[in-house]
């Protein structure tokens, strides 16, 4: 697996985001606060866990969602190649098709296109990829690789193939942009068809673990590792502790083959191989009798279980893959489901170096300030609030004009600390 490191990201005209927004892990070097949440990559200084603070109906969600949003996009180009229409009608590619949500609140943003950058980290080398969309078309795209000095890699300025420059280690993918559509990015379709640096980078991006709390979806990355029989003691012991009754749980993942036609209409009828996965899951609790274990019993998981337990454990299989590889898990409302305490067990283990010795980062959107203590980074704490028309803004805890020894940080959120919480919503 191709894991990054996420320098930072960016987007606007994206929901709420009318203005754009500019979200980084990069440290503020001015503050010289508690290094050990730190780590280097490349030529910067990056954190490993950040924390965003937001009244309800800010844009956490949507802040998640613009790594989602870039993936989506990155997916659904090579889908414009050959038969891809025809492929937007199997239900696994349901809406990849959706156009952009804009802001809705404001006419001039009608015909302003929507943009998205992303900076990631892979060994040493920092690439920035950024790209602008109107309507479906391609209007802009940029790639650029900083080792010691930026290079420019990919560079497009219409949606034209004709208007797409392309260096260094894309430029053997020069014979093939004529491939490449009015609504469709060259770095995805550059990827398709092998591209080794396109690969690299298109792979590290959608390697990043997003998983929303609130409605948890199980879908491990590789599930030969996620539910190996190592991993799967790993969770049972986490579970016991929810649950001390629980003596074992066995994953069993099956995967079927089988024949999808593209169409009804399709007169070649041609067909696709699709791969169906299912996962059971057997759970063993024991019983009692006069306080002695007198015999096992299995129980429906996801039925009997508390829906805490069920979030916890649908969380393990991203967790553990993202400690293990080094990766990036973005957590939206980290703690809906879990107790504080547990919310805070799940963070220690991104900052303390023996539960993470590959530096893998953790981006957490919550509610609560108690998540954040004493040795926590100012600059690791972000806050969106939303303005009267509905705009939405990111700001910086270290961008408050305070000393380290006069501020505290918990604080400072519950003092509304721009703006990051609610106004009254029962008073007259």
């Amino acid at each position: 697996m191709i894991s990054a490191k996420l320098k930072a990201v960016a987007t606007s005209n994206f929901a709420p985001f009318a203005n754009t927004i500019n979200f980084t892990t990069q440290i503020d070097k001015n503050k010289r606060e508690y290094i050990t949440n730190t780590f280097v990559a490349g030529d910067d200084s990056l954190n490993k866990v950040s924390f965003v603070f937001g009244a309800n109906g800010s844009g956490k969600t949507f802040f998640c969602k613009i790594i989602k949003e870039i993936q989506r996009l990155l997916l659904w180009s090579p889908l414009t190649l050959g038969s891809g229409s025809q492929l937007l009608q199997l239900p696994m590619f349901k809406g990849i098709d959706a156009s952009i949500q804009k802001f809705l609140f404001d006419t001039a943003y009608v015909e302003t296109p929507t943009t998205f950058s992303i900076d990631i980290v892979l060994d040493k080398t920092t690439y920035h990829y950024e790209f602008s969309i109107q309507g479906y078309k391609v209007l802009h795209e940029l790639l650029t690789k900083k080792y010691r000095r930026t290079e420019i890699l990919l560079e497009r300025t219409s949606p034209n193939h004709k208007d797409i420059l392309l260096k260094s280690e894309l430029k053997n993918f020069e014979s093939h942009k004529h491939t490449v559509k009015e609504e469709a990015l060259c770095l995805a379709i550059a990827h398709t068809l092998n591209n080794p640096m396109a690969v690299n980078i298109v792979d590290a991006i959608n390697n990043i673990n997003v998983l929303n709390m609130v409605y948890p979806y199980m879908k491990a990355p590789d599930h030969r590792i996620s539910f190996s029989e190592e991993r799967v003691a790993k969770y049972a012991k986490v579970l016991a502790k929810a649950t001390p009754m629980l003596r074992g749980i066995a994953i069993a993942v099956s995967e079927e083959d089988f024949n999808q036609p593209l169409e009804l209409g399709d007169f070649e009828n041609r067909e696709v191989m699709m791969t169906k996965t299912t996962l059971s899951i057997n759970s063993e609790y024991t019983r009692y009798n006069n306080g002695q274990e007198e015999s096992f019993q299995a129980l429906n998981f996801f039925r009997d279980e508390s829906l805490g337990t069920v979030k916890l454990f649908t969380m393990l299989p991203y967790l553990y893959d993202t400690l293990e590889n080094g990766g990036v898990l973005i957590l939206d409302e980290i703690e809906n489901g879990l107790h504080l305490s547990l919310a805070k067990d799940v963070v220690k283990l991104f900052l303390d170096e023996e539960s993470n010795p590959n530096n893998a980062q953790l981006i957490c959107t919550t509610h609560q300030p108690l998540l954040i203590d004493t040795n926590t980074r100012r600059d690791q704490v972000w806050v969106i609030s939303k303005d009267s028309i509905g705009k939405s803004s990111l700001n910086r805890l270290s961008e408050l004009s305070t000393s380290r020894s006069k501020v505290n940080l918990t604080n400072k959120i519950l003092e509304n600390a721009f703006g990051c919480n609610p106004e009254p919503f029962f008073r007259n």
